[in-house]
């Protein structure tokens, strides 16, 4: 009797493995922690990442444990599990992938491993793994149980042939992200600069624990939620999610970081339930190193809803601080300076906005500044075409100190807002900061001012977003310019006795700058062919437009 076999053919399975690793900061941070995962006790890990572009190169340097002839063998062993995960240690490489990683950007890997005084070089490469027809594909040795006696234990990965762009800024942003999860101090530098430990400043932090119902599937856990004065960029966003230490596996915001003070929450929390053999073949997380978790996993979807309502009750606890701080006695005296403010940039903008339609086009070109300004008569089904007549989609534009992205285009589909519910006060039916006005709104009112604007205009606002932050965030979906009454600058202005004039006139000098650079940056996303000569002319005939403007402002 014939006997069937499955097989796999590992040249294949390689190249759909790399599949998972299509960016450089995504391959890079694959070796990384690997480097920060396996040390020898007492060792501080110390990784230096050199990104060559003009070699095309990314070579990964660390002062790890090392590999000996059997540890290479399993390293390049497809879907071989992390041994100190046999053995009980918490850790990555459940799905055994990582030595793909190079291929994901590059055609090249080499590998230089130092253990116990001796030392393997190998190489793969692209053209030999798709030249394998089978079960095997070729490593080819450089040294083979090289005599390095008195050298440091170590790797050193690099990968060659990288095919997609390369640049350091987004390498060094998601290690120091991934960083932060990391008990000690780990040293991770990228080509020379030294990766920031990076962990938001809490200015209040609560602890959760799950009900009697939730501990049966989480286990006895805690939940850290803390918040920051400002919104958090990206990548500091969410919950991190840690399988034992120095094991991040996801990063969790359960939909709440798009609701008002949603983007200033973060946290943690260690579940090694998600790790429980017991819920197995299903993975509590996807093995395409996304961060995510898996909501098909009923450890993952009851931690996605514990997690989910603990931060909307700091987010509640926020929107009421927000909404108290916002009644403050001077509370009518800014709101006036901002309507002044406004006033004078929606109709620069308008005019701006008509300048750039009326170039002498036969055809109408839609812009980035349709619907910002006095756009009621828009038509949803207008084309963007180009300079050459084709026709392409709608760009938003970029600009302000902290968020680069300038006005974008309300959503063209009519819809009539729901009334607020009674439990409007931070919940579904508020109208969050930094979300963007409903179309068909004639009448809005800015979060947080109290104050109308027509639909499709900027808003001008003030918020308190700490000593730290810049003098004013650009938000670009809900077209607000928010003055940080924390900066230092301001707030010498504002206290200083019997000179509200000053105060004034640095909120004109902000906001006017802010709205300048939102507008040069728009005008380089419709023409990228601008330069820098451009940009300054840009910014200096806005300005030089909206003060020519503002004389009115000091009669007051």
């Amino acid at each position: 009797m014939n006997q069937l076999k499955v097989t796999t053919h590992v040249g294949r399975d390689i190249i759909q493995s790399a599949q998972l690793f299509r960016t450089p900061e995504a391959a890079v941070w694959e070796y990384v922690v690997n480097s920060l995962q396996y040390l020898d006790p007492g060792t501080v890990a110390h990784i230096n990442v050199t990104v060559d572009i003009p070699a095309k190169k990314i070579k990964i340097e660390d002062n790890g444990s090392g590999m000996d002839l059997d540890g290479l063998q399993h390293f390049f062993t497809m879907h071989g599990e992390n041994r100190e995960r046999r053995k009980g240690v918490p850790g990555r490489g459940k799905f055994g992938t990582g030595k793909s990683a190079a291929f994901g950007i590059g055609t090249g890997l080499t590998v230089s491993t130092t253990k116990g005084g001796k030392r393997q070089t190998v190489k793969l490469d692209r053209v030999a793994i798709e030249a394998s027809e089978g079960a095997q594909v070729p490593v080819t040795f450089i040294e083979q149980e090289a005599d390095v006696a008195g050298e440091p234990n170590g790797t050193t990965v690099e990968i060659t042939g990288i095919s997609v762009r390369l640049a350091k800024e987004p390498i060094v942003a998601l290690i120091e992200r991934h960083l932060s999860a990391f008990q000690g101090s780990p040293v991770v530098t990228v080509n020379g600069r030294v990766c920031e430990i990076v962990r938001p400043t809490a200015t209040l932090t609560r602890v959760f624990k799950p009900t009697v119902e939730q501990v049966v599937l989480l286990g006895d856990i805690e939940l850290r939620v803390s918040a920051s004065t400002a919104p958090l960029d990206d990548i500091h966003r969410g919950v991190q999610i840690t399988i034992g230490t120095d094991n991040l596996i996801a990063v969790e915001a359960s939909g709440v970081d798009t609701k008002e003070y949603g983007k200033n929450l973060f946290g943690h929390v260690d579940c090694p339930e998600l790790d429980n053999p017991k819920y197995e073949p299903q993975a509590a997380y996807t093995n395409d190193r996304s961060m995510k978790l898996n909501a098909a996993h009923p450890v993952a979807l009851a931690l996605i809803a514990f997690i989910g309502a603990s931060l909307e009750q700091v987010r509640q606890e926020l929107v009421q601080v927000g909404r108290r701080a916002k009644a403050d006695a001077d509370a009518k005296r800014l709101k006036e300076t901002t309507n002044k403010i406004e006033e004078i940039l929606n109709a620069d903008l308008k005019d701006f906005r008509e300048r750039v339609e009326g170039l002498g086009n036969t055809t109408r070109r839609r812009t980035p500044l349709d619907g910002v300004a006095g756009g009621a008569d828009e038509d949803p089904s207008e084309k963007v075409v180009d300079p050459n007549g084709e026709e392409k989609g709608r760009e938003d534009g970029v600009g302000g100190e902290n968020v680069h992205d300038p006005v974008p285009n309300p959503d063209p589909t009519p819809r009539t807002p729901a009334p607020p519910g009674p439990d409007a006060p931070g919940g579904e039916n508020a109208s969050p900061a930094g979300i963007a006005d409903s179309a068909g709104d004639t009448n809005v009112t800015a979060a947080g001012t109290g104050h109308s604007r027509r639909r499709g205009g900027l808003s001008v606002d003030f918020d308190h977003y700490g000593g730290d932050y810049d003098r004013y965030r650009w938000d670009p979906e809900g077209r607000r310019i928010t003055i940080n009454l924390d900066h230092p600058v301001v707030k010498a202005a504002k206290v200083l006795p019997d000179d509200e004039a000053t105060f004034r006139r640095l909120c004109y000098e902000i906001a006017f700058t802010g709205y300048a650079v939102a507008l040069a940056d728009l005008q380089f996303e419709r023409d990228p062919a601008r330069d820098s000569s451009d940009a300054t002319f840009e910014i200096r005939a806005a300005l030089r437009r909206v003060w020519a403007n503002a004389g009115a402002l000091y009669a007051v």
